[in-house]
């Protein structure tokens, strides 16, 4: 009887020699997370928009991130233009 309370408890304790302590490390991750404070109006633009595209592309899918990456980095190839539209800003308007 203590043989077979003993096989019990060796198999019921494997599952535990099975798992290395700890979460397993994931692939290293691309993203990381940044917070900006931005206009309440412009981020609800965003958020409209990034839904329209989402709907206009069905099937495929598009996660947010993409979606602002994408804006991001088609601002950054478009820098002259971007500087052009800052250049003509009010002084003031960093302030608001």
């Amino acid at each position: 009887m203590a043989d077979e309370r003993e096989n019990r408890i060796d198999k019921l304790s494997q599952r535990f020699r099975k798992h290395s302590v700890g979460r397993p490390q994931r692939a290293q991750r691309n993203r990381e997370r940044h917070s900006f404070y931005l206009d309440g109006e412009l981020v609800s633009r965003v958020n409209d928009t990034y839904k329209d595209v989402a709907h206009d592309l069905h099937p495929k899918t598009v996660n947010k991130s993409v979606f602002l990456e994408t804006l991001l980095e088609y601002g950054l190839s478009h820098l002259s233009d971007i500087q052009d539209i800052l250049a003509k800003e009010p002084e003031d308007a960093e302030n608001s």
